[in-house]
């Protein structure tokens, strides 16, 4: 009869700790699962803190202002413009993607093979502190665009970044810029909302 007794707390105690872990676990403000990100986000592989964003500027010439923004608290980020919305030569390497409104067709681009100097110039990063943004307009004129006006096109930008060091620009190395495909960053994606861009 002992041994029936010793048995049932035994049983009594495992469920008791198992009902506890549980209600634990639920209560807890640590994830216990992990979802696939909605598409278009760039929370699941982005670099922590840095955010992109599309506003539309002007109508003629259809203008948009690309922003990044460092929301990370105390980490400076700073990022080799090659290959993302911050380059110059951003509409000529397929950065952006552009569909017409209305029939959802892709607008065809010239895409460039683009031969850039190595190691990449100083002036090819751009720093953003903790808490700011910069900020450069990009005009849609490369007479590839259509040529109907008016009209209004979705736009997005998307792609992975090239490198990017989580210290200011002044303290990356020639080294550093001359490896960045082995920087902490780099290979990590990025993309934008849509956007639609009105032309006048």
């Amino acid at each position: 009869m002992a041994g029936f007794w010793s048995s049932r707390t035994a049983l009594i105690t495992g469920v008791a700790i198992t009902l506890l872990g549980t209600f634990y676990i639920y209560q807890s403000d640590t994830p216990t699962s992990f979802t696939m990100s909605s598409k278009g986000s760039s929370a699941s592989n982005g670099v922590p803190g840095l955010e992109f964003k599309l506003s539309q500027i002007s109508r003629n010439p259809p203008s948009l202002l690309v922003t990044l923004k460092n929301t990370h608290p105390d980490t400076p980020y700073s990022v080799l413009r090659w290959g993302t919305p911050l380059d110059p030569s951003a509409l000529n390497t397929g950065v952006f993607s552009i569909l017409d409104h209305d029939s959802g067709d892709e607008v065809p681009q010239v895409v460039l093979q683009i031969n850039r100097l190595m190691p990449p110039p100083q002036e090819e990063l751009i720093t953003v502190a903790p808490g700011t943004e910069e900020e450069i307009e990009v005009v849609f004129d490369k007479p590839w665009m259509p040529q109907e006006k008016p009209a209004k096109y979705k736009v997005k930008a998307e792609g992975e970044f090239k490198g990017v060091w989580g210290k200011y620009g002044s303290e990356v190395t020639e080294e550093e810029l001359n490896a960045y495909i082995e920087s902490p960053f780099s290979g990590k994606s990025f993309t934008t909302g849509e956007i639609v861009l009105e032309v006048h």
